[in-house]
C-alpha cells in the first residue's frame, strides 16, 4: 500500500467492481422490489471498500492502490468533491492574451 504525495494531483480511477455495481444498480430497477435494493446498494457501496485506485493527473499509466481513509483525507484538504474526485485532467484556467 502506498501513501499519497500531497504535492502532487490525483484522480481516482474508475475500477472493475465500479462498473459491476453501477450495472447492478440499473439492472435492480427493472425487477420486482429491487428499487429498494438498489437504493440500499446506493447507500452501503461507498462505504464498502477499504482501498481505492488513483493515479497521478500527469502519469496516467502508473496506477496506485491507497487507502480509502487516506483518499478521503487527500480529497478533504484539497477540496475534491464526491464527483470531481474521477475526473483525470486538471483544470486550469489561462488568460490569453
Amino acid at each position: 500500500m502506498q501513501t499519497l504525495d500531497q504535492s502532487k494531483s490525483y484522480y481516482r480511477r474508475i475500477t472493475v467492481i465500479d462498473i459491476v455495481t453501477l450495472l447492478m444498480i440499473i439492472g435492480l430497477m427493472f425487477i420486482a422490489n429491487g428499487f429498494l435494493m438498489s437504493l440500499l446498494l446506493i447507500i452501503v457501496y461507498p462505504f464498502s471498500h477499504s482501498k481505492v485506485l488513483v493515479s497521478d493527473i500527469r502519469d496516467k499509466d502508473i496506477k496506485i492502490w491507497v487507502r480509502k481513509m487516506d483518499w478521503d483525507y487527500y480529497c478533504k484538504e484539497h477540496r475534491i468533491g464526491r464527483l470531481m474526485q474521477y475526473r483525470s485532467q486538471s483544470t486550469v484556467h489561462m488568460k490569453q492574451a
